[in-house]
């Protein structure tokens, strides 16, 4: 632990004399002109020599002439799927989603029939697009007056997100919901509710993102499942894209039984500068902000008990989310339920010309810079989390509400510990579910958020 220290300390000290100097050789001719592409360029690529989980890939010399968006893209190792350059004035290097303009998003399917359909998949809570009556499960069959198809759909969201606006029309309703921009931030606690089956209480909890926020929140809603004696409990992340490792940590200290504060929670592998280094609970909670900043065993209070632990997954289940699943693991018995995770199994931070006066303003990397493990060694899911039970949530269509124990997800965790305790509506067979054919989450999954942590200074 100590030799890992030395080797980010070192490496600290490397990144501040790159940010200083620009890492340029001695010999190296004068800085290019500030602002201009070869300028941008050149810090980008010294920044991601120091920091980048692949920097011993990176070209020593490619020309650095072009746009940066294009340079960014070569430079990049083959199997980094998430490492981005952005510029905030410039939309191309950070494109909007739909979730976050309008509050909502949705998917263009086809039934085996053939038939095509775009539905509604989540809806923001106390969002304009909930105000205004929308509800996951909705076909919509009309976008701005046009029939939502495989061929337009895509312009149709661009379209709506560029106009921050849009009016939809819905089956098996009249009139027109008209949607505006998305003017609250979203609560990243979605729901939380208890009910019976088989005997035994149930708590569920739909967690869409691992924001700061989600502290509190995440508190507030394992105060009322002890209140409520909850003996089981469903964690839903199947749409969260992930967030701070510090909010991780606070969510696994009060599900785990058996963690200690001086437990590892996850293990950070970086390139041959950064090394490994072992996070433990209390260290990772320690980086919560002051105004949220609790102790372990603040968190650990709020305990309920149990001995595993059932997790909801889908294809956008990403980064935080996923490091909880394996955080997790050493500590209590997990059930994974769904659709296999993303597979970001990495995280970055953000990289800014912090030089006075700035040379390359305006653009941030989010390079990803350390591979994440367990407290046993245990990661490398880059191909995603594999559920212990398959379900598809287009398996019961409409899709129902968060919490409903209709809902696919939830009917199949139910029926594991006491089998038949659950009736209802058959599951679709596999080769009767409905094929995505497009999906505006896809969008969230690439966005510059996922793990974040931070950057030594």
């Amino acid at each position: 632990m100590k030799k890992s220290s030395q080797v980010i300390g070192v490496l600290s000290a490397v990144i501040m004399m790159c940010f200083g100097t620009g890492c340029r050789k001695t010999g190296d001719q004068p800085d290019d002109i500030a602002g201009s592409y070869e300028n941008i360029n050149s810090w980008v690529l010294d920044s991601m020599k120091v920091y980048y989980y692949w920097n011993s890939s990176l070209p020593d010399y490619i020309n650095r002439s072009g746009d940066p968006s294009a340079f960014f893209k070569i430079i990049k190792h083959p199997s980094d799927r998430f490492s981005v350059l952005v510029n905030p004035d410039l939309p191309g290097t950070y494109p909007p989603s739909l979730v976050h303009t309008l509050g909502f998003d949705l998917i263009t399917f086809q039934h085996a029939d053939g038939t095509v359909e775009t539905m509604v998949t989540l809806v923001v809570p106390g969002s304009g697009a909930e105000v205004q009556g929308l509800l996951r499960g909705d076909i919509v069959e009309t976008i701005n007056g046009t029939q939502p198809t495989v061929a337009n759909i895509i312009s149709l969201t661009d379209k709506v997100i560029g106009n921050q606006a849009a009016e939809l029309e819905i089956k098996g309703r009249t009139g027109k919901v008209t949607l505006s921009r998305l003017s609250s931030s979203e609560a990243p606690v979605y729901t939380y509710k208890t009910f019976q089956s088989a005997g035994k209480t149930y708590g569920y909890l739909f967690l869409n993102s691992f924001e700061d926020a989600a502290v509190n929140e995440l508190t507030q809603a394992f105060s009322y499942f002890k209140q409520q004696q909850v003996q089981e409990l469903l964690l839903d992340l199947r749409y969260n894209p992930g967030g701070s490792v510090s909010v991780a940590a606070a969510l696994a200290a009060m599900i785990a039984p058996a963690a200690t504060e001086g437990d590892i929670f996850v293990e950070y592998r970086g390139n041959a500068k950064a090394g490994i280094r072992k996070s433990s609970f209390s260290a990772e909670l320690a980086k919560l902000p002051s105004s949220i900043r609790k102790g372990f065993s603040q968190f650990s209070a709020y305990r309920l008990g149990i001995n595993r632990v059932y997790i909801l997954s889908g294809g956008h289940t990403a980064s935080a989310a996923e490091l909880t699943i394996n955080a997790l693991k050493p500590y209590i018995t997990v059930i994974q339920l769904g659709k296999q995770s993303l597979g970001k199994d990495m995280a970055s931070f953000v990289i800014k010309d912090y030089r006075n006066p700035q040379l390359v303003p305006k653009w941030e990397i989010y390079p990803i810079v350390f591979k994440l493990y367990n407290s046993a060694g245990k990661g490398d899911y880059s191909n995603g989390l594999v559920p212990d039970q398959v379900v598809d949530e287009l398996s019961a269509l409409p899709l129902k509400p968060f919490g409903d124990l209709a809902d696919p997800l939830i009917r199949r965790c139910l029926a594991l510990p006491s089998a038949g305790a659950i009736a209802g509506l058959k599951d679709r067979p596999e080769g009767s579910l409905p094929v995505i054919l497009f999906d505006s989450r896809d969008r969230e999954d690439l966005r510059p958020a996922g793990i974040i942590v931070a950057r030594r200074q």
